[in-house]
């Protein structure tokens, strides 16, 4: 793989979500990057698209942190059945 599930998953909040690289850092939540749950539902729409897998509508929640996200895409692109993290 030549890009991990967090450069593309930085990538992605970057391009769509207006935020810095600086932002993303370990622990970080997604309301710490201003994204309420309404962002959040665009923002899973953006990730099934960019990962192919799907997301539930309680898999995220604004308290949920970009690590969680990490470690949720790369258990569903490894074929495990992860649990929602919200």
């Amino acid at each position: 793989m030549s890009t991990t599930v967090l450069e593309r998953l930085t990538a992605l909040l970057i391009g769509r979500f207006g935020v810095t690289v600086d932002e993303v850092r370990a622990g970080v939540t997604f309301a710490e990057l201003d994204l309420d749950s309404l962002a959040l539902v665009e923002f899973a729409m953006s990730a099934e698209q960019e990962f192919g897998i799907p997301f539930g509508e309680d898999d995220l929640s604004p308290q949920s942190t970009v690590d969680e996200a990490v470690a949720l895409i790369g258990g569903r692109l490894a074929g495990s059945n992860t649990v929602g993290i919200g």
